[in-house]
C-alpha cells in the first residue's frame, strides 16, 4: 500500500538520507521516497503493519530532525 504524508521541518537533504536510511529498515515497510523540495514522503508498506509503521516513522523523523512532522496528506 502507497501512502502520502507532508513534512514540516526538515531542514536538510543529508537528514532526508539518514532518515529514508532508517525508515527502510523498520519491518513492514517496502520503500520509501522524501521529495527534493523536503515537503512530501511516499510510504510504500504493509497495510496491516501500517500504525505500528507510522508510530516508528513519526519517532525516527523527530529524533533525526528534530521538530520535523509527519502528517498523512488527504489527496
Amino acid at each position: 500500500m502507497n501512502r502520502s504524508y507532508h513534512v514540516c521541518a526538515l531542514s536538510d537533504q543529508k537528514k532526508a538520507r539518514s532518515i529514508e536510511k532508517e525508515i527502510k529498515k523498520v519491518d513492514g515497510v517496502q520503500d520509501i521516497r522524501i521529495s527534493e523540495d523536503l515537503k512530501e514522503m511516499q510510504i510504500k508498506m504493509e497495510y496491516e503493519k501500517t500504525p505500528a509503521v507510522m508510530e516508528r516513522v513519526v519517532n525516527i523523523c523527530n529524533r533525526i530532525s528534530n521538530g520535523c512532522e509527519v502528517k498523512y496528506k488527504f489527496t
